[in-house]
């Protein structure tokens, strides 16, 4: 690895994705870092995203198209594709949030002696105002741990070390990325870096899972990681039953309107 310019592969994965891919693509070949690739997964899509994605084939490093068994398998295609010392997956429904996102982070990646770097995440919302999700790893890291993941995956850039021995688990559905990552953050801290990598939509995978199916998830991400194996910490029931609440509201009156009745609530708070 070149310690002063680090390579960054940015990774897409999608299936019928024409809404938002053609903003994720020109996100990342409009970016004014000059050692990176990008690679593009694609599941077979019937609609318009190869079309899409072909407009765009003269920037792309690497792309394909074929059927998949499901998000995690398709990123591990692109694991195994790319050739960059870091990886970074941004998928169809985002976008790195300014051209030099990858300049900024290039030389903090170079520094850092963690094997996980990640920063702020600004979370649209098609009413209310925009969150932006991030802090420094000393106040996130007992919760990411202990209870759910709280760092943003659109936010994360991944050594390719991690990757050496093990990659994606594939018989997860939402959180295979958490138990990678937990396999690495259960003994080591992640480095932050202290400005804005992409924004994410609220429609994607995770927002609308089940949660019964996330919060099984969580807990085998954790048991597989040795976190408490037998029963969760008090602070995980109070998640589970926040993000259960949560899950009702939303089913009832939608995730924008829930984010904006929550500003309004916060508002007359302070």
């Amino acid at each position: 690895m070149d310690r002063k310019h680090p390579k960054i592969s940015v990774i897409t994965v999608v299936r019928n994705g024409e809404q938002h891919i053609e903003e994720t693509i020109q996100s990342i070949v409009n970016q004014t870092y000059d050692n990176f690739e990008y690679i593009i997964i694609d599941g077979k899509s019937t609609d318009n995203t190869l079309n899409i994605i072909r407009r765009y084939e003269s920037q792309i490093t690497y792309w394909i198209s074929e059927s998949d068994k499901g998000i995690y398998d398709a990123m591990n295609k692109g694991v195994r594709a790319s050739t960059g010392d870091w990886l970074l997956f941004i998928n169809a429904d985002d976008f790195l949030f300014e051209p030099n996102v990858l300049e900024k982070a290039a030389p903090l990646l170079a520094a850092t002696k963690s094997l996980v770097a990640y920063g702020n995440v600004r979370r649209l919302y098609s009413q209310g105002p925009d969150q932006i999700l991030g802090a420094e790893w000393s106040t996130l890291k007992h919760y990411c741990i202990n209870i759910r993941m709280n760092i943003s995956h659109q936010g994360t850039f991944h050594s390719k070390s991690l990757f050496a021995t093990r990659l994606f688990d594939t018989t997860f559905k939402i959180a295979g990325d958490y138990d990678l990552l937990l396999s690495y953050l259960k003994e080591h801290d992640a480095a932050y870096l202290p400005f804005t990598i992409a924004k994410m939509r609220t429609e994607g995978v995770s927002a609308t899972a089940s949660n019964t199916l996330l919060l099984r998830e969580i807990r085998r991400a954790q048991i597989n990681n040795g976190v408490y194996k037998s029963i969760p910490s008090f602070a995980w029931f109070k998640s589970a039953a926040r993000i259960t609440l949560y899950g009702k509201i939303i089913k009832l009156i939608g995730i924008d309107r829930k984010e904006k009745i929550k500003g309004i609530l916060n508002k007359i708070k302070g």
